[in-house]
């Protein structure tokens, strides 16, 4: 079985090359699978890709920081070796563009410059862990072939019985030279990859149990520490700007899914910097052993995910690929999981006030409405591999692709042709 990784490059970009660095990817996003510079649809273990620049800013101490060119990629396959194929596909467009980078060595020293800027996400989340941009495109070929072969011959199987419908299907794809693959199930983990996941679990969950006496000692001192925080951290109701709405507005909903991007300063200080990095190394955990197949805590509309410490931890971005409307993303994550909202984003400067982390917060919803526009950065290059289909969709063709054979009573037999 082939994983996931999420490929994040980070470069320092001098604030004369910004405009013109804006132009080149705003021009290029404009196709982004097709463009002269990047055609991404040239790379088949690509499901989405983005650039995005993360704007110079002050803290509020006055300390400032340079403005930031983001690539992000969630690819099939090691993510070194996606950097190598894409310098090799495709190094003249990436030359193109890092020129107005800082430090950029020249063409010749693309590759290295790149695996230097290459930074780890401090937690992802990926819909399914495994399934590729090949199987979601097949999985959805299945499907449409299964509905035009139910809709030629819909008089003559009106009136059967289910499981003779089932065979029929059965029949067509194994007659179907395009549909052959389905004959075979979806590839199996590795073995090393099942074993290397399951000594994880087993580790933490060791070290869990031993260290439980010491973190049940110390969890008055830290709650007591966490509410005095929480009290004093200024927590201001912003307002987003109206160009920003619009600019946000604009590159939305061209398709039924689309890229949330946001970015902002953690609030100063070792306690929010360890309280965030244990979070997040949390979120990390439970989204690779938990919540790894098509479900999110109740959200299913992610296909992916991830978040990025900068700048010694002083800094933030999150990133996703979701389905539908910015309101509906954010009402989705308010009305299921909140307080998980409040224990990820609430060490981040400006988030509504919380209580012990979990209460309050993103409850307040417009006060959390309005501190993620205020927050949420301009994607002016994103690609999707698959747009047009929901990662409800993609789960579902799945769903259809396993019932093709095995073992079926009537009930689980109309279950699965409700399906289609």
């Amino acid at each position: 079985m082939i994983t996931q990784s999420a490929v994040t490059i980070v470069t320092v970009v001098p604030s004369e090359n910004e405009s013109r660095l804006q132009q080149l990817l705003e021009s290029a996003g404009e196709d982004p699978a097709g463009n002269a510079i990047l055609p991404f649809a040239q790379f088949p273990n690509v499901h989405f890709a983005r650039f995005f620049i993360l704007p110079a800013s002050a803290d509020r101490n006055g300390r400032s920081f340079s403005s930031r060119l983001v690539f992000l990629a969630d690819v099939d396959g090691a993510a070194d070796a996606f950097v190598r194929q894409l310098v090799a596909a495709a190094g003249d467009g990436l030359h193109a563009i890092y020129q107005h980078c800082a430090e950029y060595p020249g063409r010749s020293g693309l590759l290295h410059y790149l695996q230097h800027n290459s930074v780890p996400a401090a937690a992802t989340y990926v819909n399914t862990v495994g399934r590729t941009v090949q199987q979601v495109h097949q999985e959805a070929q299945l499907h449409d072939g299964i509905e035009a072969f139910l809709d030629d011959h819909a008089a003559e199987l009106s009136d059967v019985p289910p499981r003779i419908v089932r065979t029929r299907i059965q029949e067509f794809v194994e007659r179907e030279p395009s549909l052959h693959w389905a004959l075979q199930p979806p590839p199996s983990p590795d073995v090393t990859y099942v074993l290397g996941e399951k000594l994880q679990l087993a580790i933490v969950g060791a070290a869990g149990i031993l260290l439980f006496p010491a973190i049940l000692a110390v969890a008055p001192l830290y709650l007591a520490l966490l509410r005095w925080h929480e009290t004093h951290d200024v927590a201001m109701d912003v307002v987003p700007d109206d160009a920003l709405v619009q600019k946000l507005a604009a590159q939305e909903d061209h398709g039924v899914q689309n890229p949330f991007t946001s970015a902002g300063f953690l609030k100063p200080g070792v306690f929010r910097k360890l309280t965030g990095s244990v979070v997040l190394w949390g979120t990390n955990f439970v989204a690779r052993h938990l919540f790894n197949h098509a479900n999110l805590i109740g959200v299913k509309t992610i296909h992916f995910a991830r978040w990025v410490f900068l700048d010694n931890k002083r800094r933030l971005f999150f990133a996703s690929n979701y389905d539908g409307s910015l309101e509906n993303y954010m009402d989705d994550f308010i009305d299921k999981i909140a307080w998980g909202l409040n224990i990820v984003f609430s060490n981040g400067e400006d988030y509504p006030e919380t209580r012990f982390l979990v209460l309050d917060g993103a409850h307040t919803e417009q006060v959390f409405k309005r501190f993620n526009l205020t927050h949420q950065l301009v994607t002016p290059f994103w690609y999707a591999a698959y747009q047009g289909i929901t990662a409800l969709n993609v789960e579902n063709n799945a769903r259809i692709r396993a019932g093709l054979y095995g073992a079926m009573d009537d009930q689980a037999t109309c279950a699965w042709l409700r399906r289609l």
